[in-house]
């Protein structure tokens, strides 16, 4: 496979040390080791060497891919539980004739604020014209639909691409380039949803955005947490570096530096727990020997399960005395000459 030397942060330029060296793909069985370079300040971590950009396409050939159409809602516990914490939260319709479970369970708050996470915390009030880069299957663009937002979306898979727009009729870009040559902007908020780490260059891309919304517009963005508690016990089998598709694994300080490089300010950066049980269970099985032991049944496993849920509590309990421990980085900002307040 083509690679290409990043002896430099792509964010500010700095050098960096070999943080993660001989790397392998636990998941998708990519070929290939790989090494992440660390940023001593901000802790930003960055593939180096990466793919080329021609060898891009095939370092997904054999990731998950996007469902063809619109899975049916479930009933189950955890999406009501959802569904009323954002109902209590945010304003979304509430499900009919809840469970009582369900009514228990979404007053957990860590329950709540994976519920909001869920709507990138958008607020059922608001409205407006939306663009979801790296759209995938379409389900947050069907969700912001029906909440009344007029939508777009990119998504690099073309096929991807064609079978959404084909079966929803959204207009689905391949590229942001495509949006810019036709002239597609003034949106009032940009999404990303665990895009930004997949980004050869990360700057460039934010740049791009900030000229596709318009004054006064924001931008969210979630992302894996280069300085969560995870990646502090599990280092090189964290589930969050996903070598060789993670190019650039980002620390609350260098997604703020990033962002404000490029003419955005901060309105709200937090780090979440919402994925915390399964970065868990999928770190530890890479560690062991790879996620094939997930198909093994018995005991072991219904531990390894039961100790995702004990490391998500005791992160929960981490992050309130230290702020940057979440698995997952949420940030909101704004074009900073148009700043405005916090969602």
């Amino acid at each position: 496979m083509l690679r290409v030397d990043v002896p430099h942060c792509p964010i500010d330029g700095a050098d960096g040390i070999a943080r993660y060296a001989d790397v392998r793909d636990a998941f998708f069985a990519t070929p290939g080791r790989w090494t992440y370079r660390q940023h001593q300040q901000s802790g930003h971590l960055w593939l180096d060497p990466r793919p080329a950009d021609s060898a891009i396409a095939d370092i997904y050939s054999n990731y998950y891919t996007h469902a063809d159409a619109a899975s049916a809602a479930s009933t189950g516990v955890w999406q009501q539980a959802l569904a009323l914490a954002l109902a209590a939260r945010l304003g979304y319709p509430a499900p009919k004739s809840p469970r009582r479970l369900a009514k228990l369970v979404s007053v957990l708050p860590s329950v709540g604020a994976a519920a909001e996470l869920e709507v990138m915390r958008i607020p059922a009030s608001e409205t407006g014209r939306l663009l979801d880069v790296g759209c995938g299957g379409g389900a947050f663009l069907r969700r912001m639909r029906q909440a009344g937002w007029a939508v777009t979306g990119t998504e690099p898979d073309a096929k991807a691409a064609a079978r959404l727009a084909a079966a929803e009729g959204f207009p689905v870009y391949g590229t942001l380039d495509d949006l810019l040559r036709e002239r597609v902007q003034g949106f009032d908020l940009i999404v990303l949803s665990h895009v930004i780490e997949h980004l050869p260059d990360p700057l460039q891309t934010l740049t791009q955005l900030r000229s596709l919304l318009r004054a006064g517009g924001r931008l969210l963005l979630t992302t894996p947490n280069a300085r969560s508690l995870g990646l502090r016990i599990f280092g090189a089998s964290w589930r969050g570096l996903e070598p060789p598709r993670h190019f650039n694994v980002f620390s609350p300080d260098s997604l703020r530096q990033a962002l404000e490089r490029t003419g955005f300010q901060v309105q709200r950066m937090s780090t979440d727990v919402r994925l915390a049980r399964g970065i868990w269970y999928l770190s530890y099985l890479a560690r062991k020997g790879g996620v094939a032991l997930e198909s093994r049944r018995g005991p072991g496993r219904r531990f390894l399960k039961f100790a995702g849920y004990v490391f998500q509590l005791v992160e929960a309990l981490a992050v309130k005395l230290g702020p940057s421990l979440g698995e997952e980085i949420f940030c909101a900002a704004s074009i900073a000459d148009a700043a405005g307040d916090a969602p």
